[in-house]
């Protein structure tokens, strides 16, 4: 059923278009096949690697290929996803498309509170793919082809809203929750504000599952999907495997502190990822990789930083991890050993592709490239205005950057 605003919405064209047209009304738009180079979601897959074997940034410098202001609210760290030839980026209450090759806006649409980058999930009832982008109180199931806008007004563009309807009052908050993860049909999404995973139709929002992590947990993070199994952490220390089909626990394990004695001593777990090897866990002072099978502890290794925010990328056999402090740890997936570190304050969400390792930190305009092999710093690149975690297609990484997105490609 159509939302009240969208009902209202369409009678609002209809008269748009009975008065002559006073406001031009722009219809879908057609989304190309995916491709190697695709980004669909935040840290790339719903394992949440973070890494794109098959894509390339900037190597040895960037220079800007284009750049594209849009709408007031785009700001924050959300960062863009990309599948086929659209870019998809997302504001307090807008949601724009873009083409990736010149930046040219496809769309741009006002629609309620996103919180969340969009997540581009399939949906076998409809032509177009959904985005799933996590609001005040669920998530939000949009037409990635944008539906029919003019001016303020759209119909089309919501597809669903779930668990429940949406909130009447929007916020004013940059999008900073986490993003919902698309495996096979099925959306998993962290609710706000609440200790639940929710698993959603992707066509219909219809609720599949739920799963309630215990009283004592201050939120729940991003979850990881791979083989069949949702990873859930939250802070501050619980970590369980679900049967991403029924939402079935596995296992639940909680993750000791480093030392016990300690008062508040808490782990404050990060989000997970989901590897061949393990599941790997950031938490405040360590990195612990899991049994997938079990959760028991195969290694762990201790920075003894604060990263009391961020994630891990995985790689080539390395895990790359922030320790909120002083440092970037590049560490061995099957021992647990340190490779190197460099030199990197804060704790972020590190992306990696062809060899490369990059930084950003939403209240800083540095974009940092790491050599991925030797840790050494490759380039430092100033942006106007704090940027979103990036992104990185077929040999051009993009970013946000308050209003704006940024596309950067290899320097002449």
């Amino acid at each position: 059923m159509p939302s009240r605003r969208q009902v209202i919405a369409s009678g609002g064209l209809s008269l748009v278009a009975i008065a002559g047209g006073a406001r031009a009304v722009d219809g879908p738009i057609s989304i190309a096949a995916g491709s190697d180079f695709d980004w669909p979601m935040a840290r790339f897959d719903a394992a949440g690697t973070a890494t794109n074997p098959d894509a390339s940034g900037p190597v040895e410098g960037p220079q800007v290929k284009w750049e594209r202001d849009l709408d007031a609210s785009v700001k924050g760290p959300a960062p863009a996803t990309l599948v086929g030839d659209t870019l998809f980026v997302v504001g307090r209450s807008s949601i724009a498309a873009l083409d990736r090759e010149t930046g040219r806006v496809r769309f741009e649409r006002d629609g309620y509170s996103y919180l969340s980058a969009p997540t581009v999930a399939e949906a076998s009832a409809y032509r177009t793919p959904t985005l799933a982008i996590t609001g005040n109180e669920g998530v939000y199931g949009l037409s990635a082809g944008g539906g029919y806008g003019a001016g303020e007004f759209n119909v089309g563009l919501q597809r669903w809203h779930a668990p429940g309807s949406p909130p009447p009052i929007r916020t004013s908050a940059n999008p900073h929750e986490p993003s919902p993860v698309a495996a096979d049909g099925t959306i998993y999404a962290a609710i706000p504000d609440s200790n639940r995973i929710v698993a959603l139709d992707s066509s219909s929002g219809r609720l599949e599952w739920e799963y309630a992590t215990n009283e004592r947990s201050g939120g729940v993070n991003r979850p990881a999907v791979r083989d069949g199994t949702v990873y859930v952490t939250t802070r501050p220390d619980h970590v369980a495997a679900l049967d991403a089909a029924t939402g079935d626990i596995r296992w639940t394990t909680l993750v000791e502190p480093l030392e016990p004695e300690r008062e508040h001593d808490y782990r404050q777990c990060n989000p997970p990822t989901a590897t061949e090897r393990g599941l790997v866990v950031p938490s405040r002072r360590a990195v612990t990789l899991l049994d997938p099978d079990d959760g028991s502890i195969e290694w762990e290794y201790v920075h003894d930083g604060a990263a009391s925010d961020g994630s891990v990328a995985v790689a080539d056999g390395t895990v790359y991890a922030t320790d909120g402090e002083d440092e970037l740890h590049a560490i061995d997936i099957e021992t647990g050993e340190q490779r190197w570190t460099a030199e990197y304050a804060h704790d972020v969400h590190p992306v990696v592709a062809d060899g490369v390792v990059y930084l950003t930190y939403f209240w800083l305009y540095d974009l940092v490239a790491i050599d991925a092999e030797s840790g050494e710093r490759r380039w430092t690149y100033e942006l106007e205005a704090g940027p979103s975690q990036p992104i990185v297609g077929d040999g051009v990484l993009y970013v946000v950057a308050h209003n704006r997105i940024v596309a950067l490609e290899e320097g002449q």
